[in-house]
């Protein structure tokens, strides 16, 4: 963001680029991460200087360690620790994205003749020896599969699985596979357990919202929203301070909030918008049109 706070604390040093952020919280809304979309180009100081769009191979993700420093309000600088990027290139035959992950992984995607996540399909690559390899399933797997929907019709466990993606990694000790992390890109949550990479899981998360975004020329998953978001129902998200076994949900106990999020993500990561914090960007930003040109084109 444009910001004459940060341009002053710069010592009038022109500020440079134009970025998409997101941050991320953890389970008790705790500042973690930030993630960083650059957008465009061009530096700001101080007049009608207008930035221009970059091209694709240089519209990176940046994924920064740590929470925002707030100077003035919600005006705030990103953590400067970079600790994982994903940079866009040239796709192989067959395939209709790639992205190489500063983790030494390279991820492909297919989206097919369809805009639906149902036609999604991955490849994971690694340029690094690895006592591992890793699998992108679509959908919910293994222990994240709701045992009501394996009974559902086909049609069903499409609607109910739109977004998710299933990270299996195979070992010498588990050479049939496990699940080690869920993620949802469009509605962008994960989930990962202790010994799994969380920047690798980011760098998932964003990539593949941003290829479904640019495929379909639509905001799939709410980045271009420029309002704050609040949850629908205060406090009703603390899905990770107690967990439950399944087996110990009653049948008659019918609340999203007392089971799995991934079971009933829509309604437990519902959101609200609050108009009251509405802002549109200024045209030393860029417009709204630079920012769509970043992300769904």
């Amino acid at each position: 963001m444009i910001s004459d706070v940060i341009l002053k604390l710069n010592n009038y040093r022109p500020q440079k680029g134009r970025w998409l952020s997101r941050t991320v919280l953890d389970h008790a809304g705790r500042e973690c991460f930030v993630v960083r979309i650059r957008v465009g180009e061009g530096f700001w100081r101080r007049g009608a200087e207008t930035p221009s769009a970059v091209n694709r191979e240089d519209r990176i993700i940046e994924i920064r360690e740590g929470s925002w420093s707030y100077v003035a309000g919600s005006i705030g600088r990103a953590p400067e620790k970079v600790v994982g990027t994903a940079t866009p290139k040239e796709s192989p035959d067959q395939w209709q994205a790639a992205w190489q992950f500063s983790t030494g992984d390279e991820l492909l995607i297919n989206c097919g003749s369809s805009t639906s996540s149902s036609s999604l399909s991955f490849s994971m690559k690694s340029r690094e020896s690895s006592d591992s390899f890793v699998m992108l399933l679509r959908g919910r797997k293994m222990q994240y599969q709701d045992k009501e929907t394996e009974s559902k019709v086909a049609e069903d466990e499409q609607e109910d699985d739109d977004g998710f993606v299933t990270l299996v990694r195979f070992t010498e000790e588990n050479p049939t596979g496990r699940a080690t992390a869920l993620l949802n890109w469009r509605l962008l949550v994960v989930e990962l357990s202790p010994e799994e990479d969380a920047i690798l899981v980011l760098l998932l998360c964003i990539s593949i919202l941003r290829t479904v975004s640019e495929m379909s020329k639509e905001d799939a998953g709410g980045l271009l929203v420029r309002q704050r978001l609040k949850e629908a129902k205060l406090g009703a998200r603390d899905w990770g301070s107690i967990v439950l076994h399944p087996s110990s949900l009653s049948s008659s106990n019918t609340s999203p909030y007392l089971q799995p999020w991934y079971w009933n993500a829509s309604q437990v990561m519902a959101q609200h918008e609050d108009t009251g914090y509405t802002r549109k960007p200024a045209p030393v930003e860029g417009g709204d049109m630079l920012y769509r040109r970043g992300i769904i084109t």
